[in-house]
């Protein structure tokens, strides 16, 4: 009896050590990376009600991108030098893990390389837009952004470009949170946001004054093979409606506005 146990030991073993060894398949990700919008500030709960955990449950769904795992790597107060300095390399190791599938990656970031010309009183855009002193400086501001978005969307790109499987880039344009308010900054920002012609159009790069944030944003994304989210349209005369400006200087969308952005990336998505 001893022997048979031991000899069925020993089939039971070696037909365990034959059978084919089934690889586990790559978990499936969706990462977002950027600044205060993509960390969720203004939504009533970060984690459920801004535009990243909203898309997280589209982007999961099979005919989406069945990306079932999602993480976020957004920063308040990001800014395109920052990213590269920190945010990047983290995303770039997320998607190179050889033990999962990057699907979609979603970004938002530039809005804080001008919009840091106006937070305080003093500051020359605040003074005056028109001045040297302050056109100067969104020169400065959108020439940053133009030397730092080709290092962020060409570095996503070739590490998405290495990860298995098909994948998709989305790029947010910002949007004027005073459009509809009176204010005087409304102008102002509707001018660094889509120049002089008021329009997300490429052909604006040709023109300085023409090109805006939104512009260069997006036509860059275009160029380097990513897909622009136009987010302005949705905002344009509902800043009070969808974001905090009414409650302060607080651009940030409330969850309405964060629902018409994950709304923006499922269009942009189809």
């Amino acid at each position: 009896m001893h022997r048979f146990h031991a000899l069925f030991a020993a089939v039971v073993i070696t037909a365990a050590l034959a059978a084919p060894t089934v690889a586990a398949e790559p978990a499936t990700r969706y990462i977002a990376l950027g600044d205060s919008l993509a960390w969720g500030d203004g939504a009533s709960d970060p984690a459920t009600t801004a535009y990243v955990p909203l898309l997280a449950d589209y982007f999961a769904g099979t005919s989406h991108a069945g990306a079932k795992q999602m993480i976020n790597l957004g920063i308040r107060g990001e800014t395109t030098a920052s990213l590269i300095a920190g945010q990047l390399a983290h995303a770039v190791a997320l998607i190179d893990d050889p033990a999962t599938d990057t699907r979609v990656v979603t970004i938002s970031i530039g809005g804080n390389d001008l919009l840091n010309l106006i937070n305080e009183p003093t500051d020359p855009c605040v003074v005056d837009f028109t001045s040297p002193a302050c056109q100067g400086l969104m020169a400065s501001g959108m020439a940053g952004v133009q030397a730092n978005l080709p290092v962020i969307f060409g570095t996503l790109q070739a590490a998405l470009a290495r990860d298995p499987g098909p994948e998709k880039l989305f790029v947010l344009l910002p949007y004027n949170a005073f459009s509809g308010t009176g204010s005087p900054f409304e102008p102002i920002v509707a001018g660094g946001l889509r120049g002089a012609d008021g329009v997300f159009d490429c052909g604006a790069l040709g023109n300085v004054a023409n090109a805006g944030l939104d512009d260069v944003i997006g036509c860059t994304a275009v160029a380097m093979g990513a897909i622009p989210v136009d987010s302005y349209p949705y905002f344009e005369g509902r800043g009070v409606e969808l974001t905090h400006i009414g409650e302060g200087f607080n651009i940030h969308p409330n969850d309405a506005g964060y629902a018409l952005i994950a709304k923006a990336h499922r269009i942009a998505n189809q």
